[in-house]
């Protein structure tokens, strides 16, 4: 399960060449929410109870949140626009729930089993999110169009250019869903093996 917010906003103005940076900057962080339970059925109740939330009704057993901000430093020169460095930063934040409290031997095993499912499917959304960046980042260092000097052309490139980068990975992120969470697929058989007697 991802969430996604973007923003193409912060754009500064400079007037001499940055050096190139390496990529974008990336940072990720880990949070948990507490559940309790003695048997599978009563974990994934508390799942059911307590995920984070995923639309207005229903929630997640976990979740990938990810923030992707969006700009460069440019230069202007014979009237043409050009970047010099470009600004992507992706924020990651996982959200996993905890057991809390006592848990048998043999449950342990198959909740350990089943986060090793979860987390595996949460880090491809994460790994999805970081090529976008990268994408993003290489994108925007080639821009370079004819404009006045306040690079209001150059911005809307930028932009355009970034919204589709997303929506083309947002489409990527959909598909990986679509196959994980279908009828039979790896986080039902996940749940199936939590619950299993």
């Amino acid at each position: 399960m991802r969430l996604l917010a973007c923003s193409c906003c912060f754009l500064a103005l400079l007037g001499f060449v940055a050096p190139s940076k390496a990529g974008p900057k990336v940072t990720s962080r880990t949070t948990s929410f507490p559940i309790a339970g003695s048997t599978g059925e009563a974990l994934l109740r508390q799942l059911e109870q307590k995920g984070p939330k995923h639309g207005f009704t229903s929630r997640a057993i976990a979740q990938t949140r990810y923030t992707m901000n969006s700009g460069a430093d440019w230069t202007h020169a014979d009237g043409v626009c050009k970047v010099t460095r470009p600004q992507v930063r992706l924020d990651i934040n996982y959200i996993y729930p905890a057991v809390k409290g006592e848990v048998s031997g043999h449950l342990r095993g198959r909740w350990q089993r089943f986060m090793a499912g979860i987390r595996k499917h949460e880090e491809q959304h994460g790994r999805l999110a970081r090529e976008m960046a990268a994408e993003a980042d290489k994108a925007i260092a080639g821009l370079k169009v004819q404009d006045g000097k306040d690079c209001g052309k150059l911005r809307a490139e930028m932009k355009r250019v970034v919204a589709a980068i997303v929506a083309r990975y947002e489409a990527r992120q959909r598909q990986f869903d679509a196959v994980e969470h279908k009828s039979g697929g790896n986080v039902e058989s996940l749940v199936r093996r939590l619950v299993a007697k």
